[in-house]
Formats: C-alpha cells, sequence, structure tokens
C-alpha cells in the first residue's frame, strides 16, 4: 500500500496474479503497476508504480507468508479459477480477463484446490480485508511497547504518504535522473520517457488517479507541502473549482 499509493479498497482487492513480475536486475525506475478500473475509485483505469524493493518485498510475502496461509477456504458460491495467468483465468470453464471483475466477484475467487485468490491472505486461505482493525491494533501494540503517543492510523495514511516522498523525489529530480540513466543503457520503456518529459505535478496526479491537476494541488495543499510545491498551490488557488475541492476533500474521507 505504501510503495504504490493505492486506496485500501484497490489493494484489498487485488489478485496475486496480478502482481507485476521482478525485474531480473535491480533498478531506479519504478515499474509500472496497473489499478484495475472495477475496484478503482471511479471506475477509472490507471497505472500507478512501485520501486523496486518494495516489490521485491511483495514477491518475498507471495513466497513465504502468504504460502504459509495458503488454504482451502471456499465461499459459499465460489468462482473457481484454473490456468490463471497474469491477465486472466477459466473461471467456473469460461477464459476471463482480471480486468472484468469487480470486487465482489474477485473475494469469491479460488484455486482448484481452494483458497482465495487475492494477494493478501488471512489463516487457512480466506481473504484479507479488514486493515482498518489490523492498522489500529498495530497502532495501540507501538503505544504499549515503544511510545505512548503514537495515533492511530487509518490505512489511507499510506496513500498520503506514498503522495508526498513520490513528489518529493520528483521534485529533487530522483526518478528523473533514473530515466536518463535507463535511456543511457539503451532502455526505452514508455515510462522511462514520460520521466523525463512529464511535469512533476501531472505524474503525481496520474499515479494517485486524480482527474484533474487542480484536485492534486488541493489535495497537496491538505497535507501541508509548502515546502515542496508552495508555489503551485498560489498558481492555482485563484481558479480552483468546486470540483477539484470536492474530490480532494474525499480523500480524507476514509481517514475516519
Amino acid at each position: 500500500m505504501l510503495g504504490t499509493g493505492m486506496r485500501s479498497r484497490e489493494f484489498t482487492h487485488l489478485l496475486v496474479h496480478e502482481v507485476p513480475p521482478l525485474p531480473r536486475e535491480p533498478t531506479e525506475v519504478p515499474i509500472p503497476w496497473a489499478v484495475p478500473e472495477r475496484s478503482a475509485k471511479g471506475r477509472k483505469f490507471r497505472t500507478t508504480w512501485i520501486d523496486y524493493d518494495a516489490l521485491a518485498d511483495v514477491h518475498s510475502y507471495i513466497a513465504l507468508e502468504r504460502e504459509l496461509a495458503r488454504g482451502s477456504w471456499r465461499p459459499r458460491n465460489p468462482l473457481v479459477v484454473e490456468d490463471a495467468d497474469f491477465y486472466g483465468g477459466r473461471v467456473n470453464g469460461r477464459r476471463t480477463s482480471w480486468s472484468a471483475l469487480g470486487p465482489q466477484e474477485r473475494l469469491r475467487l479460488v484455486g482448484p484446490e481452494g483458497g482465495s485468490l487475492l494477494l493478501a491472505l488471512s489463516y487457512g486461505g480466506r481473504p484479507f480485508v479488514d486493515w482498518g482493525t489490523l492498522f489500529r491494533r498495530t497502532a495501540r501494540r507501538i503505544r504499549d511497547r515503544f511510545e505512548p503517543r503514537f495515533p492511530d492510523v487509518a490505512p489511507h495514511r499510506c496513500r498520503h504518504t506514498f503522495a508526498m516522498a513520490t513528489l518529493e523525489k520528483l521534485v529533487e529530480g530522483h526518478y528523473r535522473q533514473a530515466a536518463q540513466l535507463a535511456a543511457a543503457a539503451g532502455d526505452t520503456s514508455g515510462l522511462a520517457l514520460y520521466l523525463l518529459k512529464a511535469d512533476p505535478l501531472l505524474i503525481l496526479r496520474d499515479l494517485l488517479g486524480h482527474s484533474s491537476v487542480v484536485t492534486t494541488e488541493v489535495y497537496l495543499k491538505r497535507l501541508d507541502v509548502h515546502r515542496i510545491y508552495h508555489a503551485a498551490w498560489e498558481r492555482t488557488v485563484a481558479g480552483v473549482g468546486l470540483a477539484a475541492v470536492g474530490e480532494a476533500d474525499a480523500e480524507f474521507e476514509e481517514e475516519i
């Protein structure tokens, strides 16, 4: 969640088969990660990204912890998947693309021997969906053991943290330099070209799935990032529309 900036609804319904493959060699250029449109807010398809080290952690989880949690769980009306790959599988005997499945259908997907196909599993192969409780319990343990002043943290805070960290790297030119190295090495991927040509705010807008860069600027204002992009807010504040303000405000509703 922290590495991709996905909303908790989007991350919760990801399938293990939708995780991008890990590049053979470590890279400073982020790896694209498609967000399924039927799980995304407003059903808008977008592509976010994840750094190499974070993606390596995901693959480590799949190979170790997730494998240990994988069981024979089945829902009441299972959708049994065979011959699954990165793009889809045979669902109850019919070839189906993952992009065609909504959240409720994804919760019913199981392998031939049982066990949910969601990326995050609970015991016995059940789908794990209660991120809010997990975060509250973790915060409570931190208060009990380490820091009594540690606050309760909602899963959506990971998205805000991703936005801040990504914006700082974009403004400092970290990803642009990585793209230049990739281009020099002969990697002509579209992402490298995008990083070299696009404005940082436009990149962040696309990663977060905002409909307008104005929304991204209002959203950043709510996160108090004046030291990073104060000038961008000043250019926009006089002409901000109510739709952009509303979309930015909605980002914080999931904190409750």
